[in-house]
Formats: C-alpha cells, sequence, structure tokens
C-alpha cells in the first residue's frame, strides 16, 4: 500500500470547482445531480467503484482539501458537528481512499501500512509521534498529513504556508520533512532523467518508473500513441511527484500566487494545432501531445530523456538542454509573436 504523501497531488478539480465544492464532469453531475451543490459528497464512498468502473473520472471530483464545505467528505456531517466521533472509517486511511488510491502508484512518494525503526521515531515532530501511538506504530496518511489544520479559524494563513497540511510546518524545502526522520547525509532523492550511467549504458529500471512497457518493446516504438505509461490518465501526473506544478510559463513555482502563469495543459485550439504541426515539420523537431486526448503535458514542452537514450533526432532534441525544453524559442511554435 502506498499513500498521497509529500510534494504531489492529485487534479481533483479545477479552480471553479475547488472554490464552489461541486465537480465539474458531466459523469460526475450524473452521479451527484440530487445533491446539495455546495457540497458534492454525499456519496464519496461511492467514489472508487465509480473510479473503476470508469464512470468517474479523478478530474470530476471536487477537491475536498481547504475547502469550508468539504468536511462532510471525511465525517458523517456537516462542518458543525464534524468531530473525529464521526470520521466515516475508524481507519483515517481508508476515508483518503476514497479519492487517493492505495494501490502503487510512484507518484506517492512515500510507503504506507510500515513500521518505523526506533533512530526514525527520535527525529520525529511530536505530534508525528503522537498520531503513531494511535495506530500502534504503524505508517498512515495522518502520519504526515495533519488534516485538523484544515479545520483552524485561520485556514488561509495555514493554506498559503503549509497547502499540504504536513506535520510540523511550515517546511522552508519539500525535503524538510523527510529529513525528520530519515539520514540527511544518506538521503539521495532518485532521479528518473539520469538514465545513462558512467559507462554509457541504458538504465534499464529508470526507464519503468514511467513506462510500463517491456523494454524489449520500448526498443521498437516510434510514436508516443504505441507507447504504455504507469499513469493511466494525465501523463503529467508522473512528473507532479518530484515537480510541483504551478501554471506556466510566467512564474516561479510558488503558493503565494493564485495565477504564476497561464495553464497550458489542456487540448490546444483547432489553430494553434495547426501552427504547432508546421513549426514541429519545418524544424525537425516533436512536440508529442498526451495519446487519446490531445492535451498538452508536461513533456509536450520539456524532454524527460538524458541524451542518447532516443534515437530519432527529431524526438532527442532538447535532451540535457536548459529547463529540458525542446526549443529554447519555445513560444513561437504555437504563438505568434
Amino acid at each position: 500500500m502506498w499513500l498521497f504523501a509529500c510534494f504531489t497531488q492529485y487534479n481533483l478539480a479545477t479552480a471553479d470547482s475547488i472554490n464552489t465544492g461541486q465537480a465539474t464532469g458531466s459523469s460526475a453531475q450524473a452521479v451527484i445531480k440530487k445533491q446539495k451543490p455546495a457540497t458534492g459528497f454525499q456519496q464519496v464512498e461511492n467514489f472508487p467503484a465509480l473510479l473503476q468502473s470508469g464512470e468517474l473520472q479523478m478530474s470530476d471530483i471536487p477537491d475536498p482539501h481547504w475547502n469550508p464545505n468539504g468536511c462532510i467528505a471525511c465525517h458523517r456531517s456537516t462542518k458543525a458537528n464534524a468531530s473525529e466521533k464521526n470520521i466515516r472509517y475508524k481507519a483515517v486511511e481508508k476515508t483518503c481512499y476514497n479519492c487517493h488510491s492505495p494501490r502503487f502508484d510512484h507518484r506517492y512518494i512515500h510507503p504506507n501500512n510500515v513500521r518505523p525503526d526506533e533512530k526514525m521515531l527520535a527525529g520525529m515532530d511530536k505530534s508525528m509521534r503522537a498520531t503513531l501511538a494511535k495506530s500502534k506504530n504503524i505508517i498512515n496518511c495522518t502520519t504526515c498529513h495533519e488534516v485538523k489544520l484544515q479545520c483552524q479559524s485561520n485556514m488561509k494563513k495555514q493554506k498559503a504556508t503549509n497547502p499540504k497540511f504536513f506535520r510540523g510546518g511550515p517546511h522552508e524545502t519539500r525535503t524538510q520533512l523527510c529529513f525528520l526522520c530519515h539520514d540527511k547525509n544518506q538521503y539521495q532523492r532518485l532521479d528518473p532523467h539520469k538514465q545513462i550511467d558512467k559507462q554509457g549504458k541504458l538504465q534499464a529500471k529508470k526507464c519503468r518508473i514511467c513506462h510500463a512497457d517491456p523494454m524489449e518493446r520500448l526498443n521498437n516504438i516510434t510514436d508516443i500513441n504505441q507507447l504504455q505509461f504507469n499513469a493511466k490518465q494525465n501523463l503529467s501526473t508522473m512528473c507532479w511527484g518530484c515537480h510541483p506544478w504551478t501554471p506556466h510559463p510566467g512564474g516561479q513555482f510558488t503558493f503565494f500566487k493564485k495565477e504564476s502563469g497561464p495553464d497550458h495543459l489542456v487540448k490546444p485550439s483547432g489553430h494553434i494545432e495547426q501552427r504547432l504541426k508546421e513549426m514541429t515539420q519545418k524544424n525537425h523537431i516533436a512536440f508529442p501531445l498526451e495519446p487519446g486526448t490531445g492535451k498538452i503535458f508536461c513533456a509536450t514542452c520539456h524532454n524527460v530523456h538524458e541524451k542518447n537514450v532516443i534515437k530519432n533526432p527529431e524526438k532527442a532534441k532538447g535532451a540535457d538542454s536548459k529547463k529540458r525544453l525542446r526549443e529554447q524559442k519555445i513560444c513561437s511554435y504555437c504563438h505568434l509573436k
């Protein structure tokens, strides 16, 4: 079991659905059409089955976090009467699993249902140890995430400084929380972009981080539409485990700005798509769109592979470049000056 922990989040809702608590997709509207428009969470326990059947998509589900109307997603009660006594499940992580998958996914940075050793316990934040005492020293979602922070009167301040409601936060860096348990001198983050070893050989294990295809098949694939990915929906989520997503270009990754740039992770309009096609053909370069949806995703603009991994020269452009951009003057491929 893996939990939804450090540095990442599902793209559960658009800005409007976060503000109103309403689902945005037509399938979700059919599911919750009889519910109060201010919440949309009364049938949250049905979400896993609906997601499994395909009747509901992750993008259809409103985000209850930091939402004054979201209490009912975790409690069998409205905000006024919400307490630990009426949480939906005694095992709190089961409540989380209504929206967050408990199955293995490399977007989830930390394992669930494991027991930390004595050395790790000694370095933990006091509130983390107190929570572990309630779960027989077994790590679950609330070991790192202090859900109650979203219920405090100064919610807006907490959301700005500690958006993932980490215990002991706000933390200056994303890894500061990790070093409460892990030895900073021994801790090394896996870099999936380092795909060639010092001897110049491909590190096949790195490919498996994103790709579901066996290596023998990967070696013969020539088009992105032939690939199978570990992320079944929204390929950009494979990047968000390490890279916090803030709409860009045009700004720094920050939690203090509502907007730091336009959201490019959308299906390009007809004239944009036509210009992109013409420009890529003219300059012999590839700007792949997400298979199935035709949307722009992270790897449309950024070449996530190291140099010499991709043999096709058009698809290999931008490898190891500044910001891994496929082309430094990238805006002109879609937009007129």
